[in-house]
């Protein structure tokens, strides 16, 4: 710690003496100070100093503020967005994040019978692009000559058309096709197990089932081949 010292001076061929805070006065031939003429100047009190300490500091705080402020005004001057440019940005994003959790649900759970996602972009003020809308491709074709394998398929079709949270318009479309297309093949089905059990001669049962089925899936009675459920 640096202790202040208060001091005097005549102007004139006085006795000088200096006044020490933790001391007794001294004359200048004990302190091996010079004998200077009264200038007016007083060194600072302990009060005073400290004052001068806060002083400085707070400068260096007002300074550190302008820096951080100066640096928050390059980054939005580098970016170029203003505050209603950068509200549409976050709605991009979340619309972004929306559609593809979306689509990926559809694929997700289609599997082998899902296409991979395929996005339409808007690009945002800060240019990049987001994705607004997508869609995912779906067979939703019966097995030919396999309508039993047809009914488990379009269980899938149907589950993958509702996979996502909110499913749109779309979605529901295509999960009504495949609980149409499962029903027709539960028919077909049935009639193949009748025919069986009856036991009529030539032509084998399953093999009259499987022709009448699989002429069904060609003439294209039971539903499209291909169908896109959309975001």
């Amino acid at each position: 710690m640096i202790a202040a010292i208060a001091g005097s001076y005549s102007s004139g061929g006085g006795v000088q003496r200096l006044a020490s805070p933790e001391g007794p006065w001294l004359s200048p031939a004990a302190t091996g100070l010079p004998n200077l003429p009264d200038t007016g100047i007083r060194t600072s009190s302990p009060a005073t100093a400290e004052e001068g300490l806060s002083g400085v500091r707070a400068g260096l705080l007002a300074g550190g503020t302008l820096a951080a402020a100066s640096e928050a005004e390059a980054e939005e001057s580098a970016l170029g967005l203003t505050e209603e440019e950068q509200q549409i940005v976050d709605e991009l994003k979340k619309r972004d994040r929306e559609v593809r959790a979306h689509e990926q649900a559809h694929a997700a759970v289609g599997g082998a019978y899902a296409g991979s996602p395929v996005y339409e972009y808007e690009s945002g003020p800060d240019g990049n692009r987001y994705a607004v809308g997508g869609s995912v491709s779906i067979d939703v074709s019966p097995v030919p000559g396999d309508p039993e394998a047809t009914i488990q398929k379009m269980e899938i079709v149907k589950r993958a058309a509702l996979a996502p949270g909110e499913p749109s318009p779309q979605d529901r479309a295509v999960a009504a096709a495949a609980d149409q297309a499962r029903l027709q093949a539960q028919a077909e089905k049935q009639q193949q197990d009748r025919e069986e059990a009856q036991g009529l001669g030539g032509e084998s049962d399953p093999a009259k089932a499987a022709g009448a089925y699989g002429q069904a899936a060609s003439t294209g009675d039971i539903a499209p081949i291909l169908i896109q459920i959309a975001a």
